[in-house]
């Protein structure tokens, strides 16, 4: 089936909420960090992440188009152990990742608008400020913003990269893995983590799909589906290898490291960007990184509180857990849970992020599983499902994970 191109770019939803949310920490803070502390020899570790992660991030949309049901639906049908543990570990790593994003977030809100305070009153004002506008704003809404946000800051990037791409030692020792120490080791789970964008996103991809379809009255076909996916994942991985290319070129090698305040990394971050361009694009830069980032924690915040949502409506299934008081409910709960995380466990943004990543990537591997038996079950039309290829490529995908996973937890016990 051919798609039609202007029906093609009309048809974009799921996917650029999704990169919207894979464009912020593991992008502007882990790969700028990559790219800083190890230069180019983690270019082989932002690609394997990408790869590896792509199937289990693009069964959530294609399950959620062909059944009409979003993954939280699917894993309640497979037993309630299963359902618990992916419930209370969702519940505990999505409060971790709206804090971590929101943390970001909010010191490059201090910056472009000039003003410093303490972390938790930072993300607080922040976190008020998102509230109000998912309570009061429409899906359709948010996704056109997002559009254009997206597609501004590839633009901005795309310019950046090709400015220091002269700079860079493209050698092949330049692209050597660095010596796996228990820091390396540590540091790269981290990076993968978050790399281009958590496992969960797989489920909010699924849920965003189905609040499509239910807005328009029509599900997307499979070949819409996995456009409108491919478009935002492989936006995602390229700013990914951008961001990790800007580090090295400007951070690298130097004697300037990154701070461990969220105000102070989000100020170095755009001074990468100030020295390619110039001073007088500060505050020019600054606005339009708040911009991308503050789509980034409106994209997860909501995605998150769809979660609970869909969470909630499994496990007490007879409540009305489609109102908008419920919904307001659910994201002042995640809101304030978020605010308690950070003032009980801050103490070092990197630290807290790294800590957040690690949490994330030791749930990927479990949601790759099940989003493979998902999209290759029964409620699946074997037309639908994608084929031999990327079934093996899942099936790889899921036993290096699990490897990987193998590898942190005894690098971590010895």
């Amino acid at each position: 089936m051919i798609i039609n191109f202007r029906h093609a770019i009309a048809s974009l939803g799921p996917g650029l909420l999704y990169a919207a949310v894979a464009v912020g920490v593991s992008h502007l803070v882990q790969a700028t960090r990559a790219g800083a502390d190890y230069g180019l020899s983690m270019l082989l570790v932002v690609i394997f992440a990408c790869v590896m992660k792509y199937p289990s991030l693009r069964f959530g949309g294609e399950y959620a188009a062909a059944t009409g049901k979003n993954l939280v639906t699917n894993y309640r049908e497979r037993g309630w152990v299963i359902f618990t543990l992916f419930s209370v570990s969702q519940l505990f790593s999505m409060v971790f990742i709206i804090a971590a994003v929101s943390l970001f977030t909010s010191g490059l809100m201090q910056v472009a608008i000039d003003f410093q305070t303490s972390p938790v009153m930072g993300v607080a004002v922040l976190l008020i400020l998102v509230s109000v506008l998912l309570t009061t704003s429409q899906y359709k809404a948010l996704e056109r913003v997002i559009k254009i946000v997206v597609f501004g800051f590839t633009l901005l990037t795309t310019f950046c990269m090709l400015l220091v791409i002269g700079r860079l030692d493209l050698s092949l020792s330049a692209f050597s893995l660095p010596p796996f120490d228990i820091p390396t080791i540590i540091f790269i789970v981290a990076l993968i983590g978050f790399m281009p964008s958590p496992s969960d996103a797989s489920v909010l991809q699924s849920l965003w799909t189905v609040a499509r379809a239910n807005e328009l009255g029509q599900r997307a076909s499979k070949e819409e589906s996995r456009l409108d996916f491919n478009v935002g994942y492989l936006t995602s991985c390229v700013l990914a290898i951008f961001f990790l290319f800007l580090g090295t070129a400007v951070l690298y090698g130097g004697d300037i490291e990154m701070p461990t305040d969220n105000v102070g990394f989000a100020r170095r971050l755009l001074e990468v960007y100030t020295s390619l361009i110039g001073d007088w694009s500060f505050y020019v830069i600054a606005i339009t990184a708040l911009l991308v980032m503050l789509s980034t924690t409106l994209t997860v915040t909501d995605g998150m509180t769809r979660m609970a949502i869909a969470i909630g409506a499994e496990t007490v299934p007879n409540k009305n857990w489609s109102s908008k008081s419920r919904y307001s409910i659910v994201l002042a709960l995640l809101c304030c849970s978020a605010l308690l995380v950070i003032q009980a466990v801050l103490s070092s943004f990197t630290r807290f992020m790294d800590m957040t990543s690690v949490i994330v990537f030791l749930i990927g591997p479990f949601l790759a599983l099940l989003n493979h038996k998902a999209i290759f079950s029964n409620e699946v039309e074997k037309d639908n499902q994608p084929g031999v290829i990327i079934r093996a490529w899942s099936i790889i995908s899921i036993i290096s994970l699990f490897a990987l996973m193998a590898v942190y937890i005894y690098s971590r016990l010895v």
